[in-house]
């Protein structure tokens, strides 16, 4: 059994490939990162299943589909799309495809397409999450740059993935939004850097990426109880 997996963010094809392996371990899964790779492939035949993005740069997966009559071929079409795009989906289901999916894919969604889609075939079930390689760059990303001012969308964009993906993502296996654990980090090293000889309030704050000092001092006394300049007095005595 052949699939494709037809996205432009790299980490969709990599969740969505390890959710396939664990499902179906004995399908052949290739990938492509844009409309016309997918194009190229298709018109190769010899697929089963594509799952294919929406939207991509250039030609799109719609594009795509609309050029292609993939429905004398025995492959089986599943489109990926976000809320956003699902004026693009209802085009996308009048061409005939089989499934339309919201991104990003979790197995809970998988499952009972692919029983759809191969009646036939013995998927094997588990409860294993696949690990999620994005989550563990996303962290090294943060642990490097948390010090400047940087945010979901700088990070997004240096993982090559959208920031809202991103968001989805951390939120669903840190069970914590991107932004407060940047924020729990930055807060955290200010402790340190308070009981330090002469710590000055408004430099900690540009330190740790924040331009108003107001704004750090709002976020520490959330979290602690206190404003950081009684968090020094306190230390002190």
């Amino acid at each position: 059994m052949k699939i494709l997996i037809a996205d432009d963010e790299k980490y969709v094809r990599l969740e969505l490939r390890s959710l396939l392996q664990e499902f179906l371990p004995q399908a052949e899964i290739e990938e492509v990162a844009n409309g016309t790779q997918l194009k190229e492939r298709l018109e190769q035949g010899g697929l089963h299943i594509a799952f294919v993005d929406i939207r991509m740069p250039g030609l799109t997966g719609l594009d795509v589909l609309k050029q292609i009559d993939f429905h004398h071929e025995t492959i089986q079409v599943v489109i990926l799309s976000g809320y956003s795009d699902f004026e693009y989906a209802q085009q996308a289901i009048r061409l005939g495809v089989s499934e339309y999916m919201l991104k990003p894919v979790t197995e809970e969604d998988l499952l009972p397409v692919l029983k759809k889609l191969l009646p036939a075939v013995q998927i094997r079930q588990t409860d294993h999450h696949a690990d999620n390689k994005l989550i563990a760059d996303a962290e090294k990303i943060i642990y490097r740059r948390y010090k400047e001012q940087i945010g979901v969308a700088q990070i997004a964009e240096e993982l090559g993935v959208s920031p809202n993906y991103l968001s989805s993502q951390f939120k669903k296996y840190k069970n914590q939004t991107l932004t407060s654990y940047i924020t729990d980090l930055r807060l955290n090293t200010s402790i340190e850097m308070l009981q330090m000889p002469g710590a000055n309030v408004k430099t900690i704050a540009e330190n740790l990426g924040y331009q108003s000092s107001r704004h750090f001092a709002r976020l520490f006394r959330e979290k602690y109880g206190k404003s950081p300049s009684e968090y020094i007095r306190e230390s002190r005595i």
